[in-house]
């Protein structure tokens, strides 16, 4: 046998790894062949050995397809793989087989994905493939989701509501203000893919606004890296890295990142306060700057011990410092429309808060056919500070100058917060590989302690004086803790069948020491859940879901410590509030054959004692705005999204969803509820011109119905462009957003004495450019290659 070393053409690499997808392990022995397109035909064979690693290095240019078989395993193919001079190299990562149980003769996979891929109603977003993702957080990119937007609050909604968020598979049990500040820290070249699941699998399926769950990048076989650094002209920036490095049983990977933002804006109200012998007006302009510095680290390992044990340890930890500041002038109008107060009031805000999130996961596959078992258990904690100094000047409503008279006052907050969790699931398939068990358990804690002091200043002392009727120390605790079993029937006609029942029994009490009070309650909920699915042949199924889902109040909700950021619009929480609870039946649709997909579903919700933010007008011109239990509600929804390649190069996909809120009429008519639709429209594009240049955007606009009005925004735009040179090495990236106009946010709040129109703009026109390096080589064409002779 002779070698010979030799010039040669341009040539393709297809490489990768096979893994088991319930244990995560290298796969040995899997039988890899890749079959070219051509009319001449032609295969080649691979069998992996222990790492699961293969690779074919002496392809010509032209298309391909990969498939993957193993004994026990449904068998994958890779289609339109095209190898050509602008993407020599594919580097196709970890490839995941799952087992064969029936439900899955074949999964066919496109290799050059889509930004936005649909399957068995739940999508996927590509983060990894988007020009987006470059310098951006991974709250910004889940704002450019499908369905997906956020409230004036900012706060996300799927389909307007708040969904349960997963980072790899496993819940992030945090507070509101805990878990966004974690998503604002964690960037957004660290994600691997997004995935929305509106009706969620039995785990989660008592979460009425579904699941999204955020797959972060994990390593290749050896060393991976990549360090980014961006800027943008909004006054934000972001310096990080990400690694990885795989070898044997072990994969450890890491993310460090430390970010900076500035933003500005401005906001303005008009009230009319209506009583029985007068009318009169309040109004309100004003302008806010918030900076803040977002430092964020994550660290996972994973470890195969054998074929049946895995083991994951995950540590995350975020810090958020803020100093915020806000200028706002009061003008009240009499019934005769003269100015009769007026104020200057300024608000600054300076403090931090930080996260901690150790957690470990446990998979267990036996030897039985579908058998599996999984532990996930963790705990969040951290503090909050939060110091705000309040000044306020009286003018003279004719001179427009200081009357002498101003009132300077501090609240001081200081909140700790603690999170525990363990999860466990058992599966496995009875009878046949047609009936599967599905069962699980958890226990859940939640603990919230919150002290808030006032403080104003007496000028006659020159001192603070503590002021005790507007401090509070709230403290709550609740547990929560359920079983769950279910089953899944499925027949080789395209019938599934999944249906689970998961009683769960909370306990929580609530105190304040400052009032002197303190109440408790324990209550239990059964929520049932079934899926009716048929897959009517390869392109189209039906679907129909019922589940009974529960809705807590948070330790935010309840608590009654008085915001008085705003003297004449005060907010605070309502410590009787009681749970939520919603039916919701959703019949769904789904299309999916080659280029396209499309997915519709129509839907109806009963909630009951919905917990809505209410305003209303006090005698003296002030409004208090708190949480109650309104009686109940009924909700007609329509979802629609589709995706399209018109070919390699233009892919677009758009997603739309109405819902209609229908009251009860006695509420309409003594409390002044109104009957109103929200709705949100989304359209994303890709433009991925060769395998280093690529462009993709998205535009978005969301309107939100309350009981009391409405809120909607403008137009919001964002687009990048993304370029790779140095044998793709270094990564260039140019995001644009909001080029036409700011983020703006109008509402409407009309109570049974008043009306108010709002309206708040952020300055979120950015031109942000990244710089990335990758710290590993990229695999690219070989100068020479050896040849067996």
């Amino acid at each position: 046998m002779q070698w010979a070393l030799a010039q040669q053409k341009p040539v393709g690499i297809i490489m990768g790894n096979v893994l088991d997808s319930t244990t995560g392990k290298p796969m040995e022995g899997v039988t890899v062949q890749v079959q070219t397109l051509s009319a001449t035909g032609g295969s080649k064979t691979f069998i992996t050995k222990a790492d699961g690693f293969f690779s074919f290095i002496d392809l010509a240019f032209g298309y391909y397809s990969l498939s993957l078989s193993s004994v026990g395993f449904s068998k994958i193919r890779l289609d339109s793989i095209h190898l050509r001079t602008d993407r020599y190299d594919f580097n196709l990562g970890d490839l995941k087989m799952y087992p064969d149980i029936g439900e899955l003769q074949n999964v066919t996979v496109f290799v050059e994905k889509p930004l936005l891929e649909n399957r068995d109603g739940k999508m996927t977003f590509n983060a990894g493939e988007s020009a987006l993702s470059a310098g951006s957080t991974t709250a910004d990119l889940m704002k450019n989701l499908p369905l997906v937007s956020a409230d004036p609050n900012g706060k996300l909604l799927l389909r307007g509501k708040e969904p349960r968020i997963l980072i790899d598979d496993k819940p992030v049990d945090l507070n509101g203000q805990q878990l966004a500040d974690l998503l604002e820290s964690l960037p957004g070249g660290s994600i691997d893919k997004i995935e929305i699941m509106q009706n969620p699998p039995p785990e989660y399926g008592t979460d009425a606004g579904g699941v999204i769950n955020i797959v972060t990048k994990k390593g290749k076989i050896g060393f991976t890296g990549r360090a980014t650094i961006s800027a943008g002209t909004r006054g934000e920036g972001n310096i990080g890295a990400n690694l990885a490095y795989r070898s044997g049983k072990w994969n450890l990977s890491g993310t460090v990142n430390m970010g900076g933002s500035l933003l500005t804006g401005y906001s303005n109200s008009y009230r009319t306060n209506m009583y029985k012998d007068s009318t009169n007006q309040f109004n309100t302009a004003g302008k806010f700057e918030n900076r803040s510095t977002r430092p964020n680290i994550r660290l996972q390992a994973d470890y195969d011990a054998n074929k049946q044990h895995q083991f994951s340890w995950v540590f995350q930890a975020a810090q958020a410092s803020f100093d915020n500041e806000s200028n706002t002038r009061y003008e009240n109008y009499n019934r005769y429309e003269t100015l009769w107060k007026l104020s200057n009031r300024n608000v600054h805000a300076s403090g931090s808060n930080y996260s901690i999130n150790p957690q470990f996961t446990w998979n267990v596959k036996t030897k039985r056919p579908g058998e599996s078992f999984r532990l996930v258990t963790g705990v969040g904690t951290g503090p909050t500070e939060n110091d705000r100094h309040f000044f306020q000047q009286f003018l003279d409503p004719v001179s427009m100058l200081p009357n002498g008279v101003d009132s300077n006052q501090q609240q001081v907050t200081d909140n700790r917060f603690f999170n525990s969790q363990s999860r466990i699931s058992y599966n496995r398939n009875l009878f046949s590989k047609f009936f599967s068990l599905n069962t699980g358990a958890g226990f859940i804690t939640n603990q919230n302690d919150n002290s808030l002091q006032t403080y104003y200043f007496d000028k006659t002392s020159n001192e603070w004086m503590h002021t005790a009727k507007l401090s509070n120390e709230f403290l709550f605790n609740q547990s929560v803790s359920y079983v769950r079993a279910g089953f899944t029937v499925r027949n080789q006609k395209g019938w599934r069948l999944i249906a689970y029942i998961q009683p769960e029994f909370t306990q929580f009490n609530i105190s304040s020491k400052t009032a002197d009070t303190s109440a408790s309650n324990h209550y239990t909920n059964w929520l049932p859940g079934i899926t009716l699915r048929k897959d009517l042949n390869k392109e189209h199924n039906l679907s129909l879901v019922y589940r009974k889902t529960i809705r807590r109040p948070s330790a935010y909700e309840l608590n009654p410590a008085i915001d008085y950021g705003d003297p004449y619009n005060l907010r605070f929480g309502n410590p009787t509030l009681k749970p939520s609870g919603s039916h919701i039946v959703d019949l769904n649709y789904g299309y999916a054959k080659g280029k396209s997909f499309i997915n519709a579903s129509l839907g109806y919700n009963l909630i009951e004692d919905i917990i809505a933010s209410i305003r209303s007008l006090g005698s003296d011109g002030k409004t208090f705005t708190t949480f109650q239990n309104i009686a109940s509600k009924q909700e007609y929804e329509f979802a629609f999204w589709m995706g399209y390649s018109f070919s390699r190069v233009v892919r677009v996909n758009a997603s739309t969803g109405y819902t209609y809120n229908q009251y009860r009429e006695e509420d309409i008519q003594k409390l002044g509820y109104r009957n109103g639709g929200s709705f949100n429209a989304s359209i994303n594009y890709s433009l991925i011109f060769s395998g280093v240049f690529s462009m993709d955007g998205n535009i978005q606009y969301s309107s939100y119905a309350d009981p009391q009005g409405r809120s909607r925004s403008n137009v919001n735009t964002n687009f990048g462009v993304q370029h790779k040179f140095l044998d793709r090495r270094l990564i260039l990236a140019f995001n644009v957003m909001d080029p036409f106009t700011s983020q703006e946010y109008t509402t409407t709040t009309t109570g049974t004495n008043f009306h108010l129109e709002s309206f708040r703009s952020s300055k979120t026109r950015n031109f942000r450019l990244s710089i990335a390096w990758q710290l590993n080589k990229v695999v690219g064409l070989p100068k020479t290659v050896i040849k067996k002779k």
